[in-house]
């Protein structure tokens, strides 16, 4: 015959409830070793650790801090060391972008980022080369190119602000907020047409304002590229 347990939680006491119940309890961890429990012919509420199996707390070595000019092992800087995104060399990043073509999902390192920001910047140098010195085909083969690494681009971009623990919508955004920007200016255009007073003062103006706002987005977004990334695990991974 099982017993009838009553057990602790939150000040309360739940139950009866029987042996099995409890060890149920136990698994999903509402009962711990500590909370207190009390069955018919106890004197007192007792720890459940007293009464049940519980399994032993796992063993957690923590790691000692390298002494002071020596660099982490490579393997350890692969894995990213403390749960950041791992660095990587000049090769890595260019066969990890691809890799990852269009995941816009988890985390890019720094060096992920601008080791790739430099491949794509030989690659444009590239292009402009062979367009200087074979015309057409030239710029068919740079525009095929710039094609290529649209894609991965942008998504090593949004990893690069996931590693930041900062939305990829701070690019997202971007390029959505391109197109009412796009219909505004040519509303303005087509009213100050319409209306005879096609003043180029304004549409200066009013390009100045889109202009100063986009070097404020971009130096934003460019602190956030070069900024470290979070040493643990964050909300993107």
């Amino acid at each position: 015959m099982t017993k009838a347990w009553h057990y602790a939680w939150a000040g309360k006491s739940e139950g009866p409830v029987d042996d099995l119940a409890i060890r149920d309890l136990i698994r999903a961890g509402r009962i711990k070793a500590d909370t207190l429990i009390w069955s018919e012919g106890m004197a007192d509420w007792q720890r459940a650790d007293l009464h049940f199996p519980f399994a032993p707390p796992p063993l957690t070595t923590a790691m000692p801090p390298l002494p002071q000019g020596a660099r982490m092992p490579p393997q350890l800087a692969r894995d990213g060391g403390q749960g950041a995104a791992p660095p990587r060399d000049f090769g890595e990043a260019i066969k990890v972008c691809f890799t990852k073509y269009a995941t816009f999902k988890g985390r890019a390192s720094r060096s992920e980022y601008w080791w790739f920001f430099l491949f794509c910047l030989i690659l444009g140098f590239a292009g402009g080369f062979l367009e200087g010195i074979m015309g057409r085909d030239g710029a068919a083969l740079s525009g095929i190119a710039s094609l290529a690494t649209f894609l991965p681009s942008l998504s090593v971009t949004v990893r690069r602000l996931h590693d930041t623990d900062r939305s990829g919508w701070w690019i997202g955004g971007f390029y959505l907020a391109m197109i009412p920007v796009g219909v505004i200016i040519g509303l303005v255009a087509a009213a100050a047409d319409a209306a005879g007073t096609n003043d180029p003062a304004v549409g200066i103006g009013l390009m100045g304002l889109i202009m100063l706002l986009l070097f404020g987005y971009s130096i934003a977004v460019l602190v956030f590229l070069c900024s470290r990334g979070t040493p643990g695990p964050n909300r993107f991974g």
